[in-house]
């Protein structure tokens, strides 16, 4: 028995497609984390497993969900992720005939409207097929990985990721993420931000982004992921150094406020 788990949050124009994609699993669950548009209302025609939380990071989500799941094997896929039709007969053999407590999916990325396959997003190895009773458990507040006990296999085909669907998309994704990585480096004592070490961040960041991860030579599309990649890493400094500040920055503006209101507006 296959259980699905897709771990949704206001994905109604995604969400359809990557359910009608996994329509051949025995057991659909649906872990929303606080969607606000018709997320939940679509989920309802595919499945009535549907779970809402507000958990604060990825691995307590994915680890919320699996125990909802009564598969033998769970795959686990994110609303912005198709499985194919090779890859779901490869997965009905995996599952039938294994030897294997879990597996890795390679992914095809769908970046700005084009396939990439330069650097990172390929074959970006996700392990995402795992035998339920060999399986401990997920860990990590962002880029989260399972535990499990066993050997690991590879698939041959992969799952289509539609990701870095436009500026918005992604910019809202970089506002997410970040905050909860700066709050990562802020808890383990990160050193304190100054200017030179935001030039330092800014420029070796670029470089990685462009040479060491291949951007520079992904054509334009990987130009402009490298530059935006390397925008968030970026932001995501710039908000730990709002939260190394000795007072918020929202308190200072209502200090502020309010010293003009006592002085009479003089300044």
């Amino acid at each position: 028995m296959l259980t699905v788990i897709v771990i949704t949050k206001n994905e109604e124009s995604r969400i359809k497609a990557c359910l009608e994609s996994v329509k051949f699993a025995d057991e659909i669950i649906v872990c929303d984390n606080g969607s606000e548009d018709n997320t939940i209302r679509i989920a309802e025609k595919y499945t009535d497993k549907i779970f809402q939380t507000r958990l604060q990071d990825f691995a307590e989500i994915r680890n919320f969900a699996t125990e909802k799941a009564s598969g033998e094997w769970m795959l686990f896929v994110d609303a912005d992720e198709r499985v194919t039709e090779a890859l779901r007969s490869e997965i009905e053999t995996m599952i039938s005939f294994s030897d294997f407590s879990a597996y890795a999916l390679s992914r095809k990325n769908i970046v700005f409207g084009q396939e990439v396959k330069y650097g990172p997003f390929w074959p970006d190895w996700v392990i995402r097929v795992l035998k339920r009773t060999d399986f401990q458990m997920w860990v990590g507040k962002v880029h989260e990985m399972p535990h499990f006990s066993g050997k690991l296999g590879y698939s041959k085909n992969s799952l289509l990721h539609l990701t870095h669907r436009g500026v918005d998309q992604f910019m809202k994704k970089v506002l997410d993420w970040s905050a909860i990585e700066a709050r990562l480096r802020l808890d383990a004592n990160h050193p304190k931000m100054t200017k030179w070490r935001f030039v330092r961040i800014f420029i070796t960041e670029l470089l990685n982004q462009g040479f060491k991860r291949r951007g520079f030579f992904g054509g334009t599309v990987g130009i402009i992921d490298s530059f935006l990649q390397t925008f968030h890493l970026y932001i995501t400094y710039v908000r730990l150094w709002e939260m190394q500040q000795p007072k918020s920055l929202t308190q200072t503006y209502d200090d502020l406020d309010q010293q003009l209101i006592d002085d009479n507006f003089k300044y």
